[in-house]
């Protein structure tokens, strides 16, 4: 084939087949999602159908190719084909059913033991109410109350309690609807953040990757997964910074803290970045203006919520998924070390899981200042305030909590593809197979696989005679 042909099928199996590819494999995941027979347990936690589980592990093979072959090459694509691409996919896992997770319909059920059974559900634990209707689609989901969600997002939930009622299939899709204009926001600001702090490079790239990405369109349109509220809130401080308006910055990580926790640890670095633009006086004044914020925030927010604030407190400061090892759920790094002290007989007494907490929070530790240490050094610029935060997510779920999730990858993922530039494209890449993958398999296992299958391609290269 002459060079002209080959750039010419090339032209053609990017213009056309990778969005037709990616509409039908979302296509296929909304068919898939209805094919179990019992929709209580219409979830990769409870499947009990193998031949479901290698469908879903099929398809998701088939997006992360999809993913995979829109990293490798630039994409010439109308703006129009592509919010095209980004809608329909969007679409058709918004009318998919949750298969995610059993999450959504614990959205739900908060809604409704606030806005239905006028209960504080940061007191009062889903179990309470066995006679629910909805019980059988929750399992065990709520066997104690909430911890892990703020009070925004139960503020988020209670008008769809309001307004769906006992109606369940009314708040699942309400709660899909949050999520799915949470998405569109995020992808709105990013494109702005890129836009901005890169207005030479080509049209589409990072910010393409960003709107196509199936984990993120999956987690968020399909399984409604309030991570992504989180993204919005963290895109709209960096939007913020990017504009020089600090304070409002530190307002919106405010927001993002009481909407879920662990936002909390991107606030040194938007502190650090202010810090080298304008001076150690502009980071505190604007640090105690995010306090007052906090605060302010934290007691209008808890004040209806009677008694909220010292169960929440007394869950955070024993965190189930910061405590409790789940060896099947731990990330790629602690599962190797977790399968190492095994091994070697390291868990036969309470010193080994002392010592296995010791190592990973005193790496994590030594990790986050040598983030800090890097950040300094670098120029101010929203490039490098968002690698910092990229970075501190992924050391916060690689090596702190032990219950890592695939939905827990989307800041992480967002915030590799916001600073535009490799490696983190590379990383937001692999994140997004591995948290894909992760559902059929394990983490680690998901690791292994594309750690194999990448060394044997780069082998086979390297080993190709010479033509």
């Amino acid at each position: 084939m002459s060079g002209g042909a080959g750039q010419a099928g090339t032209w053609w199996q990017r213009q056309r087949v990778l969005p037709v590819l990616h509409v039908a494999l979302f296509g296929a995941v909304l068919i898939a999602s209805y094919l179990h027979a019992d929709w209580t347990s219409n979830d990769f936690e409870r499947f009990d159908d193998l031949r479901l589980t290698v469908l879903f592990l099929v398809l998701f093979l088939g997006l992360s190719a999809a993913h995979l072959a829109l990293y490798i090459g630039p994409v010439a694509l109308s703006r129009g084909c592509a919010f095209t691409v980004v809608l329909l996919g969007a679409g058709m896992l918004f009318a998919s059913f949750p298969v995610g997770s059993r999450d959504v319909f614990a959205y739900a059920f908060f809604s409704k033991i606030w806005a239905y059974y006028h209960a504080n559900p940061f007191i009062v634990a889903g179990t309470q109410f066995p006679a629910d209707s909805w019980q059988p689609y929750l399992g065990r989901a709520l066997a104690r109350p909430v911890a892990a969600y703020g009070p925004l997002f139960m503020w988020q939930s209670w008008p769809v309690g309001i307004i769906a009622g006992e109606r369940l299939w009314v708040a699942v899709w309400l709660h899909k609807a949050w999520a799915g204009l949470a998405l569109l926001g995020s992808l709105g600001i990013a494109a702005a953040l890129l836009r901005r702090s890169q207005p030479a490079a080509p049209a589409g790239g990072a910010w393409l990757l960003l709107a196509w990405n199936p984990a993120l369109l999956f987690e968020a349109a399909g399984a409604a997964h309030n991570d992504i509220g989180m993204v919005l809130l963290l895109l709209a401080a960096l939007w913020c910074w990017q504009r020089e308006r600090g304070s409002a910055a530190l307002a919106c990580l405010a927001l993002s803290f009481w909407y879920k926790w662990y936002s909390v640890l991107f606030v040194p670095a938007f502190l650090l970045a202010t810090t080298r633009a304008a001076g150690v006086r502009a980071a505190a004044r604007q640090a105690a203006f995010g306090a007052l914020v906090t605060a302010a925030l934290g007691w209008l927010l808890l004040k209806p919520l009677a008694g909220a604030l010292p169960m929440i407190a007394r869950q955070l400061l024993h965190p189930e998924k910061l405590s409790g090892i789940f060896p099947a759920e731990l990330s790629p790094p602690l599962a190797l070390l977790f399968w190492a002290m095994r091994a070697a007989g390291g868990f036969d007494s309470d010193w080994g899981f002392r010592l296995f907490d010791v190592g990973r929070f005193g790496l994590s530790a030594a990790l986050l200042l040598a983030i800090g240490a890097r950040q300094w050094r670098a120029a101010p610029s929203l490039a490098a305030l968002a690698e910092s935060c990229c970075l501190i997510g992924l050391v916060f779920c690689s090596l702190m909590v032990t219950q890592l999730w695939p939905w827990h990858l989307l800041p992480v993922i967002t915030l590799a593809l916001v600073c535009g530039r490799e490696p983190f494209t590379l990383v937001a890449v692999v994140l997004t197979v591995l948290a894909l993958l992760s559902y059929a398999l394990t983490f680690a296992i998901a690791a292994l696989t594309l750690g194999g299958v990448a060394g044997s391609l780069w082998l086979l290269r390297r080993w190709r005679p010479a033509t």
